[in-house]
């Protein structure tokens, strides 16, 4: 009897880690693998961005092509203009790359990672080959959309339309799909899933008696979007009550020196740390020691990192967005708060180390949602059962 072959993917995506130590895209690297683990062959496409990346490698089966484009070790996001020489050569140089692995590995479907940049070259290939391509939306390429309503939101719009599916991570993002005209039947949400690692974390956690000391870490990223600024302002007003508080700043960015340079100007050297870039497989030790955990940002899809913190029992204090709030009840599993006021943050940071029952409530309401909502291989059957349907369709 003929063996069947595993259907071939290939992901095109704007973020996939560039090294050992990077978790830059480190959930897309984690679906390729689940996916690859579960038979399927998979093959990626991403920008290289630093100079000690390669320009291709194998990873644990799966092939990484990295395709340059004068980014001079500086992401995209970190741009306050379109650099448009820049553009034109990430998509010259994408769409060889792309049509390159398409062909060298009989890829069948294509699974787009962010609408804006990777998607247009989604769009190409599926034309040119005639072949299915999958969008997952992340946040960042939603927020440009919704905040650019030129050129960027007709691109968005654009590669929606010719998607064979779309795929949001969270609820918030669907709704303002529909508000763009993008019709409901071929869009579904997905969140990016977590490691039971997590999970695991949790378990052991034990139950905590009041303590003399508190840890608070703040994980995202040091990039103008996450607004970890917001935390080392409001740091002064909770230690006036609580000078034993630490906090833990773990993640790099451009915002590093002017971000350590606020924290001397503040005179709180003594009780903030920065860590610099965590392995993420070192993140459920971390957050096991942290007690509070902050996320300042101003925008995103479903945040990973919220979801890690929630599944390892760490009480989560994050800004009042919407795909926050798909996760959080502010003053039942977390609190919620405004992305500007560093004082009611503060309050928030204190009023969590005073409720002690609070915090203990908050980790078996957590741990329940975690597991039923956003655990891996809840949120892998789904994307597959897309791929089956795209691919089917197409033949």
């Amino acid at each position: 009897m003929k063996r069947v072959m595993a259907p071939s993917i290939l992901f095109l995506t704007n973020a996939y880690p560039d090294f050992d130590s990077s978790y830059r895209g480190i959930f897309v690297k984690k679906m390729a693998t689940l996916l690859k683990n579960d038979g399927y062959r998979i093959s990626v496409v991403t920008p290289k961005i630093y100079k000690g990346s390669h320009y291709f490698e194998e990873q644990d089966g799966i092939k990484v092509y990295r395709f340059p484009f004068l980014s001079q070790n500086k992401l995209l996001i970190e741009y306050k203009r379109v650099p448009y020489l820049k553009m034109i050569l990430y998509y010259l140089s994408g769409f060889i790359f792309t049509l390159y692995a398409t062909f060298k590995n009989g890829c069948s479907l294509i699974h787009v990672h962010w609408a804006i940049p990777t998607g247009l070259i989604g769009v190409w290939m599926g034309r040119l080959l005639k072949k299915p391509f999958f969008v997952t939306i992340h946040g960042s390429d939603l927020r440009m959309a919704l905040e650019k309503p030129g050129f960027l939101r007709k691109l968005f719009v654009y590669v929606c339309n010719h998607s064979a599916h779309l795929n949001c991570v969270s609820e918030a993002q669907e709704k303002e799909l529909e508000r763009l005209g993008i019709p409901r039947r071929k869009v579904s949400t997905i969140p990016m899933g977590i490691d039971e690692a997590f999970l695991e974390t949790g378990k052991n956690r034990r139950a905590e008696s009041e303590k003399r000391s508190y840890t608070i870490l703040s994980n995202r990223n040091l990039l103008p979007i996450y607004n970890v600024s917001l935390l080392i302002r409001a740091i002064p007003l909770v230690l006036k009550e609580k000078p034993e508080a630490k906090f833990l700043i773990a993640g790099d960015g451009s915002e590093k020196e002017a971000l350590e340079s606020e924290v001397k100007d503040l005179n709180i050297n003594s009780s903030v740390k920065f860590l610099g870039r965590v392995p993420h497989e070192e993140m459920p030790d971390l957050l096991a020691k942290a007690d509070i955990y902050v996320s300042t940002s101003l925008y995103d899809g479903t945040s990973v990192s919220l979801l890690e913190a929630m599944g390892t029992g760490t009480f989560p204090i994050v800004t009042d967005i919407p795909s926050n709030k798909e996760w959080i009840s502010d003053g039942v599993n977390g609190f919620l708060v405004p992305i500007d006021k560093e004082r009611f943050l503060a309050e928030k940071i204190l009023e969590a180390i005073r409720s002690h029952g609070l915090r203990q409530g908050s980790r078996d309401k957590n741990f329940i949602l975690i597991k039923e909502k956003a655990m891996w291989p809840v949120s892998i059957e789904k994307v597959k059962e897309i791929y089956k349907i795209a691919i089917d369709l197409k033949s």
